[in-house]
Parts: C-alpha cells; sequence; structure tokens
C-alpha cells in the first residue's frame, strides 16, 4: 500500500482547458511553470542563472519514462532558442518516449529549432 501511495504523490492531477482532468507528474508541473527555457547567454548573465539551470536539470532527471502524451506536450511548449547547456537535446529524447510518439499536435509551432528537429526524426518512424 506504501509503495501505491509514494508513486500517487509525484502526480498531480489538475483541468485543462477542456475541462478535462489529466494525470501529470508533477515534476513535469514544475518544468512548465518555471517557463520556456532562456537562452545560454541570458542565463549567464543572470545572478540566478546557475540556479535556475541546477532546477531545471534535476526536475528533468525526476521525470519518469515513458511520458504519456499529454505530457509529451506540455513538455514541447518549453523550448528555447538554443540548447541551454543540452537539456533541450535530453528533453527532447523524453517527449519521444510518448506511446503515440509522434504527436502531430507537436509540431505546430514550427518557428522553434527544437521542434523542428522533433518533426524531422519522426518522419523515420513508421506508425
Amino acid at each position: 500500500m506504501k509503495k501505491i501511495i509514494d508513486k500517487c504523490l509525484n502526480f498531480i492531477y489538475f483541468y485543462k482547458k477542456t475541462n478535462k482532468i489529466f494525470c501529470m507528474q508533477y515534476c513535469i508541473k514544475q518544468l512548465i511553470e518555471l517557463g520556456k527555457f532562456p537562452t545560454a547567454g541570458e542565463s549567464v548573465n543572470d545572478p540566478n542563472g546557475q540556479e535556475h539551470i541546477e532546477k531545471v536539470h534535476s526536475l528533468i532527471k525526476e521525470i519518469r519514462t515513458p511520458i504519456s502524451n499529454l505530457e509529451a506536450i506540455a513538455l514541447a511548449t518549453i523550448f528555447g532558442e538554443d540548447g541551454y547547456f543540452g537539456l533541450a537535446q535530453t528533453l527532447m529524447h523524453i517527449i519521444e518516449s510518448a506511446p503515440d510518439w509522434p504527436i502531430k499536435e507537436i509540431f505546430k509551432d514550427s518557428d522553434n529549432e527544437w521542434i523542428r528537429t522533433l518533426k524531422h526524426r519522426a518522419r523515420f518512424i513508421k506508425n
């Protein structure tokens, strides 16, 4: 019983705009709340930049894969303009662990380099 309770504590339920309830890992919710990744240059020049990088890295390490399709869609919204010290690449691998990958909804933001890379890589997956 304790194992089940511990597992449930790592997830949070909330409503999406569609009023549907779904389950999301708490660490993913926290990443989304932090917002888009800043650029490496912004982080280097920010007095709290190192702390932010470490927080993002720590949260990414907590993610349990495979993630859900909805978690993948949510995570795809936080890519910044650059690789953010390798964390964008790690995030790509996590997104690709979703059960119905490739998820076409993710590819709508074609202005982002990381979304374009995900779309390019998805071409090689046969559904």
